[in-house]
């Protein structure tokens, strides 16, 4: 094989490499968001009541509409995340866990923005408080990690 042809076959090959690294990435990414989403929904379904009172604390919807949410919204999480973990639906669940990402975002700045000392209830009892500020970072970190995934699924 000529030195030309060695060069084809190795500027080939590099171009591969971003690609794959890219999948892997969106993979790694999907795979994490899901679990997270899973394991936030888990934790909070499994005390509904503790959930509606953390809920309550955000003082943005009344006491009923706060225990609604409390009991359907923690399965809504898992059945995301779960269909993220699965490649199930993939737009759908992309929709459904943006949405909520959004949502999650707005009322913790919103509480922020009030001056209120609250847990954010991310993960129920599951682990200790962490106040609005860390989990707000957290929720546009994961927020740009979607975006990478909506650009991966076009």
């Amino acid at each position: 094989m000529g030195s030309l042809e060695e060069q084809k076959v190795i500027s080939g090959s590099r171009r591969t490499r971003w690609p794959d690294i890219f999948k892997l990435g969106c993979v790694l990414v999907r795979v994490t968001v899901g679990a997270l989403f899973v394991l936030a929904g888990a934790t909070k379904a499994y005390d509904p009541g503790a959930f509606a009172i953390e809920i309550q604390r955000y003082q943005l919807v009344p006491w009923v509409l706060a225990a609604l949410i409390s009991v359907y919204l923690p399965w809504l999480e898992m059945l995301s995340g779960a269909l993220l973990l699965l490649k199930r639906f993939e737009r759908g669940a992309l929709l459904l866990t943006t949405l909520l990402l959004l949502i999650f975002s707005l009322a913790l700045a919103s509480a922020m923005f009030r001056g209120l000392s609250i847990d954010c209830g991310c993960f129920g009892k599951a682990f200790t408080a962490t106040g609005t500020t860390i989990p707000l970072l957290r929720n546009l970190l994961l927020l740009v990690f979607m975006g990478i995934l909506w650009i991966k699924s076009r």
